[in-house]
């Protein structure tokens, strides 16, 4: 191996300044080599919340920054969970030196069982991110395919040429980090999710201090949480729900249950101290809280003597119960929503039940939690929800806090992350209200590549980063033609018509024609009829040549359209007889 080889070698492993002194001291040039830019690659969690992830580039290194999901939409039909598109990062995968997680909410881990199905490589996070990320490959059974790595919140550690310093942000779940990533061509800043909150559950404030320390010598580029960038202000204290609360049980005569985030474990915390002061035990319903809470306990992260938690069958007084639940959304299998339609197993709700639903709904979510909220009513309990009392604050800065964060690092570029894009061009304007100019400013789409040698950046060509849905175990099957198909079948229904034919396609038999989700078929009998003596007319016409399918679909669309304004699915079979 001669010197260059060697010198080569000691630029991947720490970096470009420690290569440029020994290359200078050693008489050699800079070659192409040394010239590679930083590509900034987000495929997912730009104009949506939900699926977060980042690739950062730089020369044959690549990182991934979170691998979340995003649940579907209220028109995406059938569909599980949507992923962000990993073709990118599969067909460059040998450059792959790591997976950085920033904290253990589904929308920034939950996409890693799909990708380790396709990927080896190892992940980097904080106990309890780590834990809950472990769990998820466990029951994907791909945990073979990963090597998981605890890290410290105010830790580091080293990827190639790239070396990652963590920060402490305050967020509703513990073990929540920033990253500041050292980079040849400069540093680069990701808040993950965060809030400026003083009185933290958990006590855990965003470290501004060790932020300013690590990026004292300048930032590059910023990548910035923009989920609250149309709220004015600043986020109210987690402390605010914990006083509502406190309230709330010592009015509530009768048993008190609580639906919530499975994962906001600072606030099960705090939920857990005040059942110890006004003397209630706490039952736990729903498996991914009660996964959560023992592994929050097991780490450390969670302090709940045996004696408080109790068995959800135990016969424990209304009065002296506290109930924990999911369900804050409507899920329409979570615990909440199965207690208000009476189908809960163990849980009848009645006169007397305080029902506090504490958790904001999520874009999309108003009329699943809106049924929820009025068959509880009607059940006889007392409900109390955002709109009543302060029983739920973000975990994501407000305008405010975004000022101070931006004002903070003081980035030379700045790219608005997380958020959809009315808030990240919200974002992008409070920046320009700091002193930003536009051209200082990218707001991108996932699957844009920003790039930058470290003085000038500017976006190049795109990759693939379309979504990706998740239907039981078909994933990435379904395309935008079968969700088109699916939403005009929830629209219209369908009609399914079997057509007996010779050898010589010609007709042979009566057409049955049967209708599903379009029209009732007694009560619609006449409209049947006329178009099955359509359909005979048009398959008996002398010189057709059209195939019988095509004839089929063709004939009932235009009948059905002109006699009622509505265009069912057209399932055609052709039996040869």
């Amino acid at each position: 191996m001669n010197k260059m080889d060697t010198c080569l070698r000691r630029y991947d492993n720490n970096g470009l300044l420690l290569i440029r002194s020994n290359a200078k001291k050693q008489g050699y040039k800079f070659t192409n080599f040394m010239n590679k830019q930083l590509r900034i690659i987000p495929l997912g969690g730009l104009g949506e919340i939900g699926k977060n992830m980042t690739v950062l580039e730089y020369g044959r290194n690549q990182i991934i920054i979170d691998c979340g999901v995003m649940f579907p939409e209220n028109d995406m039909y059938g569909i599980d969970l949507v992923l962000p598109n990993f073709d990118y990062v599969i067909e460059n995968q040998d450059t792959l030196r790591g997976i950085v997680l920033t904290h253990g909410h589904m929308d920034h881990i939950g996409g890693l069982p799909y990708l380790l199905k396709r990927v080896k490589t190892t992940i980097y996070g904080t106990p309890l991110t780590l834990g809950m990320a472990e769990r998820q490959l466990e029951e994907a059974n791909v945990r073979q395919n990963a090597k998981l790595k605890t890290v410290k919140d105010k830790g580091s550690i080293q990827l190639g040429p790239i070396k990652i310093h963590f920060f402490p942000v305050a967020h509703s779940i513990p073990g929540s980090v920033g990253l500041v990533i050292d980079t040849p061509a400069g540093i680069v800043v990701h808040t993950g999710d965060y809030k400026l909150d003083e009185t933290p559950a958990g006590g855990r404030t965003t470290d501004l201090k060790r932020l300013k320390h690590l990026t004292q010598k300048g930032v590059l580029a910023l990548l910035a949480d923009s989920t609250n960038a149309d709220r004015p202000g600043r986020t109210p204290t987690e402390q605010v729900v914990a006083d509502t609360l406190d309230e709330l049980f010592a009015e509530a005569d009768g048993r008190i249950i609580i639906a919530t985030f499975s994962s906001v474990l600072a606030r099960l915390q705090a939920i857990m101290d005040l059942a110890v002061k006004h003397g209630r035990k706490v039952a736990l319903t729903g498996r991914s809280l009660q996964e959560n809470v023992a592994l929050a306990r097991e780490l450390g992260y969670m302090k709940v003597a045996d004696k408080v938690l109790v068995d959800i069958k135990s016969r424990i007084p209304d009065d002296k119960l506290i109930i924990l639940s999911t369900g804050s959304q409507g899920e329409p299998r979570s615990a909440l929503n199965r207690m208000a339609k009476g189908e809960h197993r163990q849980i009848n709700i009645h006169e007397g039940d305080t029902i506090i639903v504490s958790g904001g709904t999520i874009p999309g979510n108003e009329e699943d939690v809106g049924r929820m909220l009025n068959r509880l009513f009607e059940r006889g309990a007392n409900v109390v929800y955002g709109r009543l009392a302060t029983v739920h604050v973000s975990g994501h800065g407000s305008r405010e806090e975004m000022r101070i964060m931006l004002e903070t690092v003081k980035p030379r570029y700045f790219i608005p992350v997380h958020g959809e894009s009315r808030h990240q061009h919200l974002h992008a304007r409070l920046a320009a209200e700091t002193g930003f100019v536009a051209d200082e400013t990218f707001i991108l789409q996932n699957g844009a590549v920003w790039a930058s040698d470290g003085e000038k950046a500017q976006q190049t060509a795109s990759v693939p980063a379309e979504d990706v849905y998740v239907d039981g175990r078909l994933v990435g099957e379904i395309g935008e033609a079968v969700m088109k198909d699916r939403q005009r079948l929830s629209q219209d229904g369908f009609i399914v018509v079997y057509v007996p034919v010779n050898g010589r396609s010609k007709l042979v038999g009566e057409p049955q024609i049967i209708s599903r989700g379009f029209v009732h078929m007694q009560e619609s009998s006449d409209l049947i009829d006329l178009a099955r003596k359509e359909l005979k007319r048009q398959l008996q016409r002398k010189g057709r040549k059209n195939d019988p399918k095509e004839t089929v679909r063709h004939t009932l669309q235009n009948f059905f359209y002109r006699e009622t304004q509505s265009r069912p699915v057209i399932l055609s079979n052709i039996v040869r007889v």
